[in-house]
């Protein structure tokens, strides 16, 4: 019996290794057939490559709008002087745009990335590159400083995601203070401040900025003078301990007042079970992407949330793309000249119901920093980066016109389209309220 259950053991085991050796012999077979693969294609591959480049290459020289050839025209302008411009975060999609954008107006472009390889990435060896530095974390601030004297850099515009946006404003308050060079950032305080919503909010009331209603209430009497004193304005009411995702809410006021009394008195309202009323918008979300310089919008780019085609084509989204403008316009110069940085503003858009008309009210729900939330805005070829960021520089030689801080139309909505749409629900626009 024991010689039988020691011939079965080894059977079973000669049985399990040829298999094992059986499936390792087809995953070879397996990846070496796609290496066949892969080379009986790769002339197929490399022809559409290259039919794709050729193609590129000859809509750019029949249009006249290649790219080296603005370069080639701007450095032979007598009066046009490149400055130095330090991109950190090459190695994004965002950053190399910009990099490239940069070096074909005529500039010279320094590329950094946060990276411990020994082997230079693709991005890093761009044309548009006049040097290229490895830096790291813990001497983040230092290395940039050490690039800076270097390489005599005039301008930063950090790009990078792996470096946060207290750190870039460490930097920002650091080198503008040891150098000439100035950077594309909110300092310190500012950047704390956009960052806590709470905090953000109270800014926006301190400069007497549209923002949305939020009120804490504790009994019925509170909601029905909010309602009574902004009858055109829709609210979205939840208890105040109620968790994020909790479906339970209520919508005032409903279409007749007897039903929003009929819906308030089923409703405990107290000190020990508050609620909140939250105003609600009619026309969705928007955001604005804006580069401001010293308390200028220098270029922008407008958007709805839902990612469709055809906004932007009608004369009521250009009338609401124009109010949304100079909303920000005024965000902006509220901030003051030390307001220079890259942000997404979060604008929620509702409709006000005059006698003879509609109007839209544009209120600020938020905002968010960095190069990351405005890629829309630094990979649109149409939005000139370089000439938006040049203001920051004092009065000196630049070899770019002098701006107007008074844009018309025309100048805003040829900047600004993005083709996604939103239908606006109105048949007359008046000019909205800021």
């Amino acid at each position: 019996m024991a010689v039988r259950t020691m011939r079965r053991a080894f059977g079973s085991i000669q049985k399990q290794q040829t298999l094992q050796f059986a499936q390792k012999l087809v995953r070879i077979l397996i990846h070496l057939l796609w290496i066949a693969v892969a080379f009986v294609l790769l002339p197929l591959d490399n022809a559409i490559l290259l039919a794709v480049y050729v193609l590129g290459f000859l809509s750019q020289l029949l249009s006249g709008s290649c790219p080296s050839r603005h370069r080639k025209a701007a450095l032979r302008n007598v009066h046009f002087y490149p400055k130095s411009v330090l991109v950190t975060g090459i190695d994004t999609p965002h950053g190399l745009a910009v990099a490239r954008c940069w070096y074909y107006e005529g500039h010279r472009v320094v590329g950094t990335s946060f990276t411990n390889s020994l082997i230079r990435s693709g991005e890093s060896m761009s044309r548009a590159l006049a040097a290229f530095y490895n830096i790291s974390q813990p001497q983040y601030v230092s290395r940039l400083l050490d690039i800076i004297h270097r390489e005599k850099v005039d301008i930063w515009m950090p790009c990078s995601d792996k470096a946060t946006l207290m750190d870039d404003a460490v930097a920002k308050e650091v080198i503008e203070s040891r150098t000439n060079c100035k950077c594309i950032h909110l300092d310190t305080e500012l950047t704390d401040r956009f960052s806590r919503p709470e905090s953000f909010v109270q800014y926006l009331v301190e400069k007497d900025l549209p923002v949305l209603e939020n009120h804490h209430v504790q009994s019925r009497s509170s909601i029905h003078r909010i309602l009574h004193r902004s009858p055109t304005k829709v609210y979205q009411m939840r208890r105040a301990s109620s968790i994020a995702g909790d479906s339970k809410a209520v919508v005032l006021p409903k279409r007749t007042l007897s039903q929003t009394y009929t819906e308030l008195s089923e409703i405990q309202v107290s000190k020990d079970s508050p609620w909140v009323l939250q105003q609600q918008t009619r026309l969705g979300t928007y955001y604005a992407e804006m580069l401001v310089v010293r308390g200028f919008v220098e270029a922008i780019k407008i958007r709805p949330s839902d990612q469709e085609l055809g906004w932007g084509r009608s004369r009521l989204d250009e009338a609401l793309a124009i109010a949304i403008r100079k909303l920000m316009e005024k965000f902006a110069m509220k901030g003051g000249p030390r307001l220079t940085g890259l942000l997404c503003v979060k604008l929620l858009v509702d409709e006000v119901f005059d006698t003879n008309s509609v109007r839209h009210v544009i209120h600020i729900a938020g905002c968010t920093q960095g190069a990351a939330a405005v890629r829309h805005l630094l990979q649109d070829a149409s939005c000139s980066i370089p000439s938006a960021c040049l203001t920051v520089l004092d009065a000196q030689t630049n070899g770019m016109p002098t701006r107007s801080t008074e844009p018309t139309n025309a100048g805003i909505l040829s900047r600004m389209w993005e083709t996604c749409a939103s239908r606006l629900a109105s048949d007359t626009i008046a000019r909205p309220h800021d």
